[in-house]
């Protein structure tokens, strides 16, 4: 495969079962197009609203955010921030306990390959390229210990990963982070990449040597950081799923 790296938001799949629906398949969305049996759903899939498809209002909602600082956006192919993917962009207003406020940005994408090794390399891209440069190089001084996802994921799609990072132990307690879930098909991916906010207090009693029963008592958030990455890696991922294979089936 070859090698690039992750981009960030300004924001090997193995025996892979295709479900037969009428004809087509609920996993790669309408009859196959080439001569191998690929399907390339990238021109049906340019054509859409992603905003329409994918919002971010049940992201907003369950942050417990009452506005916008930039509003969802669609974003098509060939754009600066990713050139691979259709995508709804948007940052999120939260606020904290104290009433200041804080932003997280949310990416939410679908990445139409043009044959079954450019899905494999969207693959690795994503999620190797997530590892390496949020993981591995953190800006923040987090390493894998603060992984707090690191899990493959079960649903109607060939492959899923989860990965979710952020400070919530000793010096680096509340420190800022981020969290990127793709599944895939035989011929794309689905994906949340979204920003976790700071949690000031955490961070407020990490510095002053609170022990970590004191750290763990304290938020600044209205959400709990792990619980909203829970919710998005086990739930809201199957709803945008199936979203997109509605779409594709409609």
């Amino acid at each position: 495969m070859r090698k690039r790296h992750f981009t960030l938001p300004a924001t090997a799949l193995t025996g892979l079962a295709l479900l037969a629906v009428t004809g087509c398949s609920a996993l790669t969305g309408g009859d196959d197009t080439s001569e191998d049996g690929f399907n390339d759903i990238t021109s049906e899939v340019a054509g859409w609203d992603m905003c329409e498809v994918l919002p971010i209002e049940p992201i907003k909602d369950q942050v417990k955010s009452d506005a916008y600082v930039h509003e969802p956006s669609h974003v098509g192919l060939g754009s600066a921030m990713n050139s691979e993917a259709i995508s709804c962009s948007g940052v999120v207003q939260i606020t904290h306990n104290d009433g200041s406020t804080d932003s997280i940005e949310v990416l939410l994408s679908v990445f139409p390959g043009n044959s079954a090794e450019h899905v494999d390399d969207m693959w690795e891209l994503r999620q190797g390229g997530f590892y390496e440069d949020v993981v591995e190089t953190n800006s923040y001084g987090l390493t894998s210990a603060d992984l707090y996802l690191d899990k493959d994921i079960e649903g109607e799609w060939g492959q899923g990963h989860a990965y979710a990072i952020f400070g919530d132990q000793g010096e680096l307690a509340g420190t800022t982070g981020q969290l990127i879930v793709d599944v895939r098909t035989e011929n794309y991916l689905v994906e949340v990449n979204l920003d976790l906010p700071t949690d000031p207090d955490k961070t407020f009693a990490a510095r002053h040597g609170l022990d970590q029963a004191e750290i763990d008592s304290r938020t600044s958030l209205l959400f709990d950081r792990a619980a909203f990455a829970d919710w998005v890696a086990d739930e809201h991922i199957h709803t945008m799923f199936e979203a997109v294979t509605s779409k594709l089936n409609s």
